[in-house]
């Protein structure tokens, strides 16, 4: 059953909403409550459209869950906080996940070997990126998911298929939040992380609102496929090799995004 009113309203179920609503309610915020247009994980259904972008753990829950403990990869946040705090914060946040079963294996770690491919590939007008990665894989990203839920759930309320329409504001304060329901919910605090199906409602919503934003572009790419012993060099020392080039015409900035090794067919764990 709905309250008419908590501390924190939070706007969605992906790793952002899951975090937040971890920490606050780890805290002492005890009335928190998550909104989600999805299903829950295990009523989720893989592949399916919208079932699989939206619900407990977002588009993620069916990745291979690589966690690039890197502030050099990914976002911006670099910008917002100092590269110390940045550290701590990925370094608390592995954390989290290593308590709810995360493999406690870490690939990608520096060493002589992954020094000389950082010359080399400056040799080929490459800058390679060294970082560390815990590969959760796809077989463990729905049940350390249902960990997270299991865990929270005890603390917070958690409604499903149950869309948020609106932030509700007066005079530049947060009231809470109108579901696509008719219910509106009073809160203290709204937190949003709709994630990028809920790119669309957030950017009507801070427009509405009059918040200053900054968009964030989607990189587009190509996939390449190639034997795994030309490959076997980048994949035995870095794992995951970031690298990245910058174009001599107009600087533009290109990276790899993802690898696969020894894999078949997309993002499947396969070691």
């Amino acid at each position: 059953m709905i309250r008419k009113r908590y501390q924190v309203v939070i706007v969605g179920a992906g790793p952002s909403a899951i975090f937040a609503a971890h920490i606050l309610s780890r805290n002492g915020m005890e009335s928190i409550a998550i909104f989600e247009q999805g299903k829950d994980i295990d009523e989720r259904k893989r592949g399916q459209g919208m079932e699989l972008l939206c619900g407990w753990g977002g588009a993620g829950a069916y990745s291979d869950g690589k966690l690039t403990l890197s502030p050099k990869i990914g976002g911006f946040l670099s910008e917002l906080v100092s590269q110390n705090e940045l550290m701590d914060l990925l370094r608390r946040a592995d954390e989290i996940y290593l308590s709810f079963g995360a493999p406690k294996e870490v690939f990608g770690q520096s060493s002589d070997k992954t020094e000389a491919l950082y010359q080399e590939a400056k040799l080929a007008g490459l800058e390679f990126i060294p970082m560390e990665i815990r590969h959760l894989g796809t077989e463990n990203c729905v049940p350390l998911l249902r960990k997270f839920r299991e865990a929270i759930s005890k603390k917070i309320d958690i409604f499903f298929e149950t869309p948020v329409k609106e932030i509700l504001v007066d005079e530049g304060k947060v009231l809470g939040v109108l579901l696509q329901n008719g219910t509106k919910v009073k809160a203290d605090f709204v937190i949003c992380g709709p994630g990028r199906v809920g790119a669309e409602w957030i950017k009507k919503e801070v427009k509405r609102l009059g918040i200053p934003s900054v968009p964030s572009p989607v990189d587009i790419g190509v996939r390449v496929e190639a034997p795994a012993s030309i490959l076997q060099k980048l994949t035995d020392l870095a794992y995951e090799a970031k690298l990245i080039y910058y174009s001599k015409t107009f600087d533009d900035r290109l990276r790899t995004f993802c690898m696969n090794p020894y894999g078949e067919g997309g993002h499947r764990n396969h070691r």
